[in-house]
């Protein structure tokens, strides 16, 4: 559909007066006199505001007035009813900026389905191609009037609301004010406030009240027909008479109306000038402004959703703090929240587990500037690290598992394939704490979304660990080593590169008491049953897992980390100056001592009797068991 009223321009663009000469500065459009006033105003007016200068921004060059578009994207109609639609900027392979409508107009409207549907849901491409000639105001009315639709098919809610009427019953309240005035001669009345369940509520008439507006907004002969037929549907309910009033009881109703939920989030928008900004004013109709990197990060994140099927996937993890404790208080400080969280799922061995971190950037990179670090900002490369980190120890199954981390940057001209990884640090495992930089290539849809599923499995490929080749799923499997000659044989030899849990026995209360306050895990050496023996006697664990040895309901698991340079080996009179409280057996000749590090307290459920028996032992057997993963 073509529209005289529309102008379109890109992201960081300028709009300049028709009345002046261009302004010469890239991507430029010129607006009517009016419509620039109103847009200039429209922008001083929301000057200051939160994200202001990100949306747009007001300059002068040479006497001459232009403004700028930022990192918003959407459309405004100025009160002359001039429409200017501002499109993310997309590239396409070929080392050239894609100018081209349809597709940006096709991505943003994918984008921004993702960004109100976070659940995975995404526009059928069929109906993606009947809307890329739509401006973008047009096709979110349409959005809207589709809701409604459903909406009526499926019943619109009733509720009690207070009325005040003149029955020829007496009902509900009786006012006797209103009784003695009016129907003082007129004894078959009755002045009442009673509760009548009726359609006439508020969420109803901010409905009413959104169509009416949009009736006179749009430049759809088809969206304004559909406009008026559904208020026609709504014949009984008056528009509100007090709109934000209305919202603020609508947005605070139950549950029985959350098929109201988008509606009414949109009504707001239209009705109080505004989109998901907050720029509002007297010099637009309509405004409606997304954040480009919101969107992307929604829109990447319902693909990996879609796509992820062996993983847990969730937008912006929120568990865990940058600081565990502050002060006295047990709280944490300073929240991380990762665009995208993925966890494998519930697997039968703990090796299986896995943890990718993604986070998703709406700025441009340079491969050719490596001595500038292909632009990504020192702040975001901190960030990844601080998650890293935190997640290390995090929601694990108590394993040491090193989170994968990627950074997502959208594809360019200057940035086309990912960038080789950076290691943060290494460590005895075989792989380190690393990160990847991938660049999404928006207008690589392919057929049916192929293009898209294609990219996910390579981020997903390039975040897994070395021994993993590209596209398999299978895992290293643990190992227990429990055959009599692989435990007693003095000539095996660890691998620097392996991991290792010990699996320890509290003998009762006194015994956790010990360990816990003295933060020592003791093993006996020598022969004795029980005791470490050869190539045991080399083994450093990474995670101590101690259990009580109690009923599975009361059974007591705790985890902890290792510090791995503080082993030490004591001897009888070592022992007893700790005042370790001996059992039945009284105490050794010889212990190892492991130092407990920190508590891992957000471990998934650990099963240590399916452990016992996966090694080959029986359930009451007590003898610390070595795993390695």
């Amino acid at each position: 559909m073509a529209d005289k009223n529309l102008v379109v321009i890109h992201e960081f663009g300028v709009l300049s007066n028709q009345k002046d000469k261009p302004v010469s500065l890239g991507e430029e459009r010129q607006l009517p006199e009016e419509s620039f006033e109103n847009l200039w105003n429209f922008i001083l007016e929301n000057k200051g505001g939160k994200d202001a200068d990100d949306v747009m921004s007001v300059h002068i060059k040479g006497g001459r007035q232009y403004i700028k578009t930022g990192r918003y994207v959407g459309t405004i109609q100025t009160k002359d009813g001039q429409v200017i639609e501002i499109l993310p900027k997309i590239y396409k392979t070929g080392n050239q900026e894609e100018d081209d409508v349809k597709l940006c107009r096709r991505v943003f409207l994918r984008m921004l389905y993702a960004f109100q549907h976070s659940e995975a849901k995404t526009f059928q491409d069929a109906l993606l191609n009947t809307r890329e000639n739509f401006p973008i105001l047009e096709v979110y009315i349409s959005r809207y009037l589709e809701e409604v639709e459903r909406l009526l098919s499926d019943g619109i809610k009733k509720n009690y609301s207070i009325v005040e009427e003149n029955q020829k019953f007496l009902k509900g309240k009786l006012l006797f004010s209103r009784q003695i005035s009016k129907h003082c001669a007129d004894k078959t009345r009755f002045a009442v406030r009673y509760s009548k369940y009726i359609e006439n509520i508020p969420q109803n008439r901010i409905i009413v009240s959104t169509l009416g507006k949009l009736a006179k907004t749009s430049s759809s002969e088809v969206n304004v027909s559909r406009c008026y037929s559904l208020i026609s549907a709504f014949s009984d309910i008056p528009p509100s008479e007090n709109i934000e009033a209305d919202l603020l009881q609508s947005m605070n109703s139950n549950r029985l109306f959350s098929s109201y939920k988008n509606l009414l989030q949109w009504s707001s928008q239209f009705l109080l000038n505004k989109g998901f900004t907050t720029f509002s004013g007297n010099h637009v109709n309509q405004s409606l402004l997304f954040s480009a990197e919101k969107l992307f990060e929604s829109f990447i994140a319902v693909l990996f959703k879609k796509y992820a099927k062996d993983y847990i996937v969730s937008s912006q993890h929120s568990k865990y703090f940058l600081v565990d404790k502050y002060g006295d208080t047990s709280h944490g400080k300073f929240r991380l929240r990762p665009d995208i969280v993925m966890e494998s799922k519930a697997t039968e061995t703990f090796s299986d587990y896995d943890t990718i971190i993604i986070d998703t950037k709406w700025k441009n990179l340079d491969s050719s500037m490596p001595d500038k670090n292909y632009l990504i900002d020192i702040k975001d490369m901190y960030q990844l690290y601080a998650y890293g980190q935190k997640y290390h120890l995090g929601d694990s199954y108590f394993l040491d598992v090193i989170p994968k981390l990627v950074l997502v940057y959208p594809y360019t001209e200057k940035f086309q394939s990912e960038l080789k990884p950076f290691v943060y640090e290494e460590v005895k495992a075989k792989y380190g704490l690393k990160l990847v930089v991938y660049p999404f290539n928006l207008a690589d849809e392919g057929k049916h979304s192929e293009g898209y599923r294609r990219q996910i499995g390579e981020i997903m490929a390039l975040a897994s660990n070395p021994e993993k080749s590209a596209g398999s799923a299978q895992k290293k499997e643990m190992k227990f080593f429990e055959e009599p000659d692989e435990l007693l044989s003095d000539e095996y030899r660890t691998d620097e590169n392996d991991r290792y849990m010990l699996i320890g026995y509290c003998r009762d209360e006194k015994h956790l008491n010990w360990i816990l306050e003295n933060k020592l895990y003791n093993v006996r050496m020598g022969e004795s049953r029980g005791a470490l023996k050869g190539f045991e006697l080399q083994i450093i664990p990474s995670r101590i897992v101690l259990y009580t040895g109690e009923s599975n309901r009361n059974e007591k698991v705790y985890v902890y980390t290792v510090n791995q340079s503080e082993v030490l080996i004591a001897d009888k009179q070592k022992i007893e100056q700790l005042n370790y409280p001996a059992g039945s057996r009284g105490i050794g000749e010889q212990y190892k001592l492991f130092s407990l590090g920190t508590e891992i307290k957000n471990h998934k459920k650990i099963d240590i009797k399916k452990l016992k028996r996966d090694s080959g032992r029986s359930e009451n057997s007590y003898k610390p068991l070595f795993v390695r993963y």
